[in-house]
């Protein structure tokens, strides 16, 4: 995913900069990558993921589709409750913060859990 990103900040610097400044927009560069990115980060984990489960065993993909069932509703309240702003000095709280720690979590616990159910059906 990180690779992924970097491209996209590479032809979005290189190759779409360039076009939005000759077009006249010198200042909206840095929101259309932006925008660009948020849009493409989902379907980069998804690709991932996809990768991974696409010649797994059924028994397999099950165990973590169950898992995954649970996690995305609770993952989404918690994201959905989280305040978008804080006055918090040294632990800020936000909705970003939230989203990639609740990602990050997730990522983790399916690769475990992959491997796991891999390694006990062997």
């Amino acid at each position: 995913m990180g690779l992924g990103i970097i491209s996209i900040e590479y032809v979005g610097t290189y190759a779409l900069c360039d076009f939005i400044i000759s077009n006249g927009h010198d200042g909206s560069c840095p929101f259309v990558l932006s925008d660009i990115e948020i849009i493409l980060s989902p379907i980069l984990a998804l690709f991932i993921f996809s990768l991974i489960t696409y010649k797994m065993r059924d028994e397999i993909f099950q165990s973590w589709w169950r898992f995954a069932r649970i996690w995305a509703p609770i993952s989404t309240v918690f994201i959905l409750l989280t305040p978008s702003y804080t006055h918090n000095w040294m632990f800020p709280i936000v909705k970003g913060n939230v989203a990639l720690l609740l990602s990050v979590i997730f990522i983790i616990v399916s690769l475990v859990k992959i491997t796991l159910a891999y390694r006990s059906k062997r």
